[in-house]
């Protein structure tokens, strides 16, 4: 009606003495910590829906002290019910036989799984987790409109908006007594500790994730680092003698708790969905025999079957002898006649439901449907009942929310969050939680796919939650814990280092080519010519983006119309992320694979690493020409070198550090073979050679090294000293051999293999053909051949050493992995 409630008038105040220009500035602060964090949501079926930035509203969702208090007791009876009637499903099923609950409604929802019969944790609490969709009537009143069981999400995204609102309204939040929401974690991490088979003192603990393309997959990875566990993907885990093993450089990792976030009939194709490319084989049978436990366990989606909200009331009289504190919104099982027919009389008033929640069966608002559409619906509700629900449209209060300047009234929807309180066998409430509020007023498809906006959640007043502290029971000696690798993350983290010197040598390449591009417009001559088309040339080498501006035979002429006008070639070189080599291809997989292991990431890191993605987005939006590419490649290689100095000084020398930089070494030795071979193999005429030897140097960021060593004009022979054998050099071949040879030797070793197995047989010859090479020789330019046959037969053979390096590294730890993101598959490059 418009009154506003008494608990926000001092906030409401308080926002109002900032002024309006404060608050704008404040929002835009938040949104970026959001955007530097990397908070992001993915919305299915949007071309543009992967990595979405997550926007969050500056105007708090807010409760009494008094009001949430209610709240809170009603959560705790509803998961304590829910977890009272997923033990009678799965066990006696004394409610079934007694019609306290309607055996078709129970049978016919895929969510009822028959395998997951008479399993079950220890204990009696079976839902650790569970989160519920809240709404607050005109007149206060709290109403349940979805219960979340399977795998509940939001906890991370939540987390995030306090942390922001926290940084940004510290005042506001410490004034009003804002209670804290980090004891939630806590307990979580606690009784997932305590759930172990066999009660491990320290139990392997992993979170189970669909993968990148997951709309909460930012919240998978982040849950990770902040709690400390391992994120896991279908096909990092195995089962074996009964037990499930996380597959790990070094070997197999006994699992014991698994916290899911893949739905239930995804976790084992051998006994659910046989096409399912997201779980493990076998899975199921591990539980059955109690040698992991799965958190919520399988077959609890069962729970989230609107239609049990019509029989909750009476349910919870008979199980817990009291009324429900929280009412769910009025609802009608069409499976009873009666109920039937008042849904099909009122259809236009009420919301429609398929019993199983899936992105197929979405909600249907009854007053949006045409006449026809009224009748196929009705007609599906009378062939089969018992698969629908009809739900009360449910007027909610609104809340204010900041749009373009001005505060609005918006619906707004609170995702409330619980966790099981292990060793005080109780239930804990995060006070608050993750408020999300509808696009416009009078639209209640609140969601984060219909782009609802989300809010923090404040409860006000003193907080009643323990105080975050190390629980007792693991009150002892900190002993450090292995940091297990999966080798599907030590896969991305191999590929993400060879993508990002890729995408280095590509970048300093493009720049000096678009340099010289322009310098030949300047002042044309026959030498610039020569070092442009040579360029050029070595450019379509370097990218493997063949025939470009290298086609031989009946490529020629294409080639040589490409030269004549290389503006096309180079536009697309740098910007056509659909061409397999170009810079923006070679961008997108290394965004890609970093985006797979963000949890192996800092938080500063992945500020870099957005940086150079919305600098690259906004590029690819705009219409540049030559200039603002060239402009553009100056601002991607400082965050290049940002994120390369970032590795240096903060990743812990593990596995991960390693495989990141053996990738980096690799790719490394190829592109500085390939970028000599095509410029330095065949001697040219005039100052051309003293051109390209500075390119090479530049590409290789060695210039300033070169005349600091040498003091001297550009000689061939002092160039080839520093880029083969100076160990000294950290662009030097026989520097990154050297450390690619140390990095893999501090790989996990597998015990099967020869002492001197074959990737180290492969780097050994490679630093002997370095080490024992005669600079005179390989300067020397055979006269029958008309080039130098020495050096082309030295980096030839040094570039087919590294790609079958590369190919053992990929078969020797990542082979059982499903995919690989192998850039080019080539044992050595084509005739130049």
């Amino acid at each position: 009606n418009g009154d506003v409630w008494a608990h926000w008038r001092k906030i409401l105040g308080s926002y109002d003495n900032m002024g309006l220009d404060t608050l704008q500035k404040k929002q835009r602060e938040v949104q970026r910590q959001l955007r530097e964090n990397g908070v992001t949501y993915n919305i299915y079926g949007d071309p543009e829906g992967i990595n979405r930035p997550w926007d969050l509203d500056p105007i708090p969702m807010i409760f009494s002290s008094e009001d949430w208090d209610r709240t809170e007791r009603g959560l705790i009876q509803r998961v304590n019910l829910l977890n009272q009637i997923l033990l009678d499903i799965y066990g006696s099923r004394s409610l079934l036989r007694s019609n306290g609950l309607p055996l078709e409604m129970i049978y016919n929802h895929q969510g009822f799984l028959r395998q997951a019969d008479k399993i079950r944790l220890p204990g009696s609490q079976q839902l650790i987790h569970y989160s519920a969709d809240l709404a607050r009537g005109p007149n206060g009143q709290m109403w349940v409109l979805n219960d979340r069981t399977d795998a509940p999400s939001g906890t991370g995204y939540a987390l995030e908006n306090r942390a922001a609102m926290t940084r940004v309204f510290p005042d506001l939040i410490r004034d009003n007594r804002v209670r804290k929401i980090f004891s939630y974690y806590q307990t979580l991490r606690e009784s997932l500790a305590l759930l172990s088979p066999g009660e491990k003192e320290d139990p392997r603990i992993v979170i189970l994730s669909p993968g990148p393309t997951n709309e909460t997959y930012f919240e998978h990875a982040y849950l990770s680092s902040f709690l400390g566990f391992v994120m896991a993907f279908g096909q990092d885990l195995t089962v074996r003698d009964g037990y499930v093993w996380l597959r790990t450089l070094k070997g197999l990792e006994k699992v014991d708790v698994i916290i899911r976030r893949v739905d239930d009939v995804y976790c084992d194709p051998l006994e659910f969905r046989a096409d399912s490319q997201l779980g493990v084989v076998g899975l199921m049978e591990a539980v059955r025999q109690k040698n992991v436990t799965i958190v919520n366990p399988l077959g609890c989606r069962i729970l989230e079957n609107p239609g049990l909200m019509a029989f909750l009331p009476s349910l919870c009289r008979e199980i817990m002898g009291e009324d429900l504190i929280l009412p769910s919104v009025a609802t009608w099982w069409c499976g009873q006649e009666q109920e039937k027919n008042y849904v099909l009389d009122n259809i236009r008033h009420l919301i429609i439901k398929n019993i199983y929640r899936s992105h197929k069966n979405h909600s249907i608002f009854g007053g949006s449907l045409t006449s026809a559409q009224v009748d196929e619906l009705g007609a599906k509700i009378r062939e089969r009942p018992y698969l629908y629900v009809g739900q009360e449209t449910v007027s909610f209060s609104t809340t204010p929310s900041l749009v373009d300047g001005v505060l609005q009234p918006k619906n707004a929807l609170l995702r409330s969050f619980v966790a099981a309180d292990i060793a005080a066998k109780s239930y804990s409430v995060m006070p608050g939680g993750l408020s999300r509020t509808s696009v416009s007023r009078g639209f209640f498809n609140v969601s984060n796919q219909t782009g609802g906006i989300s809010k923090d959640a404040w409860v006000l007043g003193p907080s009643t939650i323990k105080a975050l502290t190390e629980p007792k029971v693991r009150n002892r000696v900190v002993q450090p814990v292995q940091n297990l690798l999966p080798s599907r993350a030590g896969e991305s983290l191999y590929w993400l280092g060879r993508y990002l010197e890729r995408v280095v040598y590509t970048v300093r390449m493009l720049r000096i080519v678009l340099r010289k591009f322009n310098e030949s417009d300047v002042a044309a001559g026959e030498e610039q010519d020569q070092v442009l088309t040579v360029l050029l040339r070595s450019l379509t080498h370097l990218t493997i983006t063949y025939p470009g501006f290298a086609g031989v035979k009946k490529d020629k002429k294409h080639s040589e119309a490409l030269l004549r006008n290389p503006t096309p070639e180079l536009t697309s070189l740098a910007l056509d992320a659909d061409r397999v080599g170009s810079l923006a291809h070679s961008l997108q997989g290394m965004l890609n694979n970093s985006y797979a292991v963000r949890d192996r990431l800092s938080l500063d890191t992945w500020r870099i690493l957005d940086g150079i993605s919305n600098d690259w987005e906004r590029l690819k939006n705009m219409e540049g020409d030559l200039t603002t590419i060239h402009n553009a490649l100056d601002q991607l290689i400082v965050g290049l070198m940002a994120f390369n100095g970032l590795n240096l000084d903060s990743m812990t020398r593990e596995s991960s550090w390693r495989l990141l930089n053996i990738g980096r070494s690799v790719e490394s030795a190829v592109c500085s073979a390939t970028l000599m071979r095509s410029t330095l193999v065949y001697p040219k005429q005039g100052d051309v050679d003293k051109v390209l030897m500075e390119v090479i140097l530049l590409c290789n960021d060695s210039l300033l090294t070169y005349r600091y060593r040498y003091r001297s004009n550009l000689v061939l022979s002092g160039v080839l000293k520093l880029l083969l054998n100076v160990p000294e050099s950290p662009r030097s071949l026989i520097y990154l051999l050297t450390q690619l040879e140390t990095l893999i030797k501090e790989l996990p070793k597998n015990d099967q293999l020869p002492v001197l197995p074959k990737i180290d047989k492969k780097i050994l010859e490679a630093k002997m053909i370095v080490l024992l090479s005669e600079i005179n020789e390989l300067t020397a330019v055979d006269k029958r051949k008309a080039y130098r046959d020495k050096l082309e037969d030295l980096l030839s053979r040094l570039y087919q050493l590294m790609t079958e390096t590369s190919d053992l590294i990929v078969e020797n730890y990542f082979s059982h992995t499903i995919g690989q993101y192998g850039l080019i598959k080539a044992s050595r490059l084509p005739d130049i």
